[in-house]
């Protein structure tokens, strides 16, 4: 499902994802902004800030990754 809005003149996007959580596999929910992108998912309750990037036909969401040694 997705949802947009104009808050304060500012473009809003509100969608999910289903089965898009990378720790559980439980539905996300991501809030896009020009500022950025926040995710949530209600499951496991992971919070993040995903990259989003616009392709020809689809929307991609990149993860950071944190490697410690």
């Amino acid at each position: 499902m997705t949802q947009s809005t104009e808050d304060r003149g500012e473009r809003v996007a509100d969608f999910t994802l289903p089965e898009g959580c990378v720790l559980c596999g439980g539905e996300v929910s991501i809030r896009a902004t020009p500022a950025g992108a926040h995710s949530y998912c209600a499951s496991c309750r992971h919070l993040s800030r995903p990259q989003l990037r616009m392709r020809k036909d689809s929307l991609e969401l990149i993860y950071a990754t944190d490697v410690r040694a």
